[in-house]
């Protein structure tokens, strides 16, 4: 095979500078550390980049690529490129092929011989996708085993079906298993349990499959590469006696779930992870070059694995990612894998480079310096790598970041007024480029108050501005067709009754799953083996809608309840009648009960993508893993019993089971679907916005309380004996390392959030709110803004506006 043409580093540099400028950007700076990124050098083994915000790193590591590709000669198959979102993958890849495509056309132009490096063979993804694919590629035990990997939807519903028979957990009054140490014991639960939950948490089985699936992956990911092989206990067994066993117990959980994935050929996020690790050796020869985007986010069994391609024979590894902006120790990442490469590449005796990219292209002279005064008055300028953040030489001055002062609904209604002003049409059928950004965006009401995002959104629609919110938690939601389909699938196998019991004056609801066992003899169906009523709630209110009565619900819902009715007849005449072929699938049910116009009318908006979110919950349920649907094809064969009463297969009371639960307990995001945030103002939280840039950013909640579970769990998963105690169910500690930790995980997110700022960036705060993040500033912003001059808004005075820098005070925009 003759070898490729390939290119001179000077004639790819020349060609680089083209396709830049051709595309409207900065060439590369000869004498910056832009052209050493991107050359590979022959020592090269690791090269570790911090890469400031808006300081171009993907474009860097496109570049470094098309290096390796274009001068070095190496073969497409042999690069891999982890990223840590699908998205993300998608958007470097079409970049890569982009800049590629670029630098032949240009090469062609110019006479330069270079031959077609066929990029489209690099290999790009999630961590998770490209060990699965790897695994399947080169190794015979993987492959031929037809192991799949399940996404996140179906691994709960996994766990909340089987955690109790096949990991270990027994309910109250009975002998304790493996999985009541971890789920029953306070110590435990209180360093995974969300700060908004009470003293109460974990109480139904999907926060109990929540806090064993977060324990399992935090075991699996951060004690088992740093403390399996010499057998450190948990540090939690160091400083909670109560917690005594919980190292073995882990264990044992994770052999149990292990042995289940590898019955069912199928395996998780977390676990794929650990089984490369162990099989990494077989891939080794396969790979030259290995590129990590977003290194700051790595985990410490992913960094095992990125260090494990280092075995290779002459494989190298380049890192990029910025400290600053790792937001994700809640997930199990650690930022002493970042800040650690240096060290381990030194005890491996590996050559290592580091290079920093220190200007920012994305925001204004005004915003950067903001920006770096943050981090200047924050702990991330003593838990930081060093850097220094400049605006690029170009960048316009910009105008002054601004802190809003008054009651939230009044500043809704003036961060509505200013949007529209910014409108490029006065009629708002076009926004601006805009996003406000919250710590959470979740718009479920509560009886005491309304949900700031929730009145965030709805003065900005008030306005007739577009708005997308994807994590509102609220697709679950009554009136949701992921509420009214579950309401309808629970009403065809345990339809709600009202009737009289003998010795009662009034009638009363029964069903086969009631949690009062005397009106069971009473229902429809025949008593299940196990049940749960979670999911008759759904089913009453939907029949009860608009203050109806069970028995005479709206004209529109009555007749999707006929036809249910119907098709319940009509299932256990067909099952019972052995010469009758007809078959119905509870996939065919719901595209059936989709078609009725109760459904149909929604039109392109996110309830049509509620109902997509079903049917992705529902395969969940049913189906082996969402790659195989052959249970959704199986017919549905209810039977009538020697009473007369409708007997379902068990299989259908746990799909009722956990639909029921997971849909009563866990708050649903709509899909995220592109088309609906185009031309819409974003309202997202800080991890959200990981990765996006606007025009224009409002920035509330940055004053949340600092809360050190997360760095906690970090360190005692890591074998380190850190003390803590538990008060109001939340895990507390005095320890100041952790503290610090804690304390720089909550800067990182707020300095996300002002880096995603482009023009403009305006911070909101109601100093008399009841919420904690929204009423209090953080400490850091604080030092920023409490010397500097105060002035009414020109929109409404009893909203005040302090500018930074102040020699301009901001008004309306």
């Amino acid at each position: 095979m003759p070898e490729r043409a390939l290119l001179a580093p000077s004639a790819f540099f020349q060609l680089t500078d083209a396709v830049l400028k051709r595309a409207g950007r900065q060439p590369l700076d000869p004498d910056g550390p832009q052209r050493r990124i991107v050359a590979v050098n022959p020592r090269d083994r690791v090269l570790q980049i911090l890469a400031g915000p808006g300081s171009g790193k993907t474009e860097m590591l496109v570049w470094r690529i098309l290096y390796e590709l274009l001068v070095c000669g190496s073969n497409a198959e042999t690069l891999l490129v982890t990223t840590f979102t699908r998205k993300a993958a998608t958007e470097l890849e079409v970049r890569l092929v982009e800049r590629c495509d670029a630098v032949l056309e240009e090469a062609h132009r110019v006479g330069v011989a270079v031959d077609d490096p066929h990029v489209h063979d690099v290999r790009v993804g999630t961590l998770h996708s490209l060990c699965d694919a790897l695994l399947r590629e080169f190794d015979s035990h993987y492959s031929e085993s037809g192991t799949q990997l399940m996404d996140e939807h179906e691994t709960t519903v996994r766990l909340a079906r089987d955690y109790r028979f096949q990991l270990g957990y027994s309910s109250a009054n009975a002998a304790p298993r493996a999985g009541n140490l971890v789920i029953d014991t306070d110590e435990v639960a209180a360093l995974f349990r969300p700060p908004w939950e009470g003293d109460r948490w974990p109480s139904n089985d999907m926060q109990r499959v929540e806090l064993l699936k977060a324990a399992l992956a935090q075991h699996t990911e951060t004690w088992m590469p740093r403390c399996a092989a010499d057998g450190t206990l948990n540090g939690i067994e160091a400083v909670a006696p109560a917690a005594a066993g919980v190292t073995d117990a882990l264990e044992t959980l994770y052999s149990r779930w292990v042995d289940y994935l590898d019955e069912n050929s199928v395996i998780d996020f977390t676990t794929i992870q650990q089984r490369f690790l162990e099989r990494q050796g077989a891939v080794l020869s396969e790979l030259r070059h290995v590129f990590v985007d977003e290194f700051q986010d790595t985990n410490p069994v992913q960094f095992a694995i990125h260090v494990g391609w280092l075995a290779g024979p002459g494989t190298r590894l380049t890192v990029v990612g910025d400290d600053d902006q790792s937001i994700y120790r809640f997930r199990g990442s650690d930022i002493a894998c970042f800040q650690g490469l240096e060290l381990e590449c030194a005890k491996l005796g590996l050559e290592f480079r580091l290079e920093k990219l220190e200007h920012n292209y994305r925001s204004t002279n005004a915003i950067v310096a903001f920006s770096e005064a943050f981090r200047t008055n924050s702990v991330l300028q003593m838990v930081s790598m060093p850097k220094h953040i400049e605006a690029a030489a170009d960048a316009p001055e910009g105008q002054p970041v601004r802190l809003l002062t008054g009651d939230w609904s009044q500043l809704c209604d003036v961060v509505a007024a200013e949007l529209l002003a910014a409108s490029p049409s006065p009629e708002a059928t076009l926004v601006p480029d805009a996003a406000v950004l919250m710590f959470s965006t979740s718009e479920k009401n509560t009886r005491q108050r309304l949900s700031p995002a929730w009145q965030m959104r709805t003065a900005l629609e008030d306005r007739r501005l577009r708005v997308f919110n994807a994590r509102n938690k609220t697709a679950g939601e009554a009136d949701s067709p992921v509420h009214d389909l579950l309401a309808l699938l629970s009403y065809l196998i345990d339809p709600v009754r009202t009737i009289r019991l003998p010795g009662k004056t009034r009638a009363v609801q029964v069903c086969a799953s009631h949690q009062d066992r005397s009106r069971r003899p009473y229902a429809e169906a025949a008593e299940p083996k196990y049940a749960s009523l979670a999911h008759s709630r759904f089913q009453t209110r939907f029949r009860k809608a608009g203050g109806s009565s069970l028995d005479n619900p709206p004209p529109e819902r009555a007749e999707l309840l006929e036809f249910i009715d119907n098709i319940r007849q009509e299932l256990v005449r067909a099952a019972s009648a052995t010469s009758d072929r007809r078959r119905l699938t509870l996939s065919a049910l719901v595209a059936r009960l989709m078609s009725y116009r109760y459904f149909r009318r929604c039109g392109y908006t996110p309830q049509l993508f509620r109902q997509a979110l079903f049917t992705a919950l529902l395969e969940a349920n049913v189906a082996p893993t969402r790659r195989s649907m052959r249970s959704l094809d199986q017919p549905m064969r209810p039977a009538l019993d020697a009473n007369g009463k409708v007997e379902w297969p068990q299989q259908y009371w746990d799909f009722l089971r956990v639909m029921g639960t997971m849909l009563e307990s866990t708050s649903l995001d709509d899909e995220e679907v592109e088309a609906f945030s185009e031309n819409a103002i974003a309202m997202l939280t800080f991890h959200q916005a990981k990765g996006l840039e606007f025009d224009h950013v409002y920035v509330a909640a940055t004053g949340r309380n600092v809360m050190p579970a997360n760095a906690l769990r970090t360190a005692l998963f890591s074998g380190k004996g850190v003390p803590y105690v538990v008060t109001d169910g939340q895990a507390e500690t005095t320890d100041q390392e952790i503290l610090r930790l804690a304390a720089a995980d909550r800067e990182r997110e707020v300095y996300v959030a002002f880096t995603r700022a482009k023009q403009h960036l305006t911070i909101l705060l109601d100093s008399s709110h009841s919420r904690t993040e929204l009423r209090t500033l953080n400490p850091a912003l604080s030092a920023i803004f409490e010397q500097l001059p105060a002035s009414p808004h020109p929109l409404d005075p009893s909203v005040t506006v302090k500018a930074f820098p102040h020699t301009v005070l901001g008004g309306s925009r």
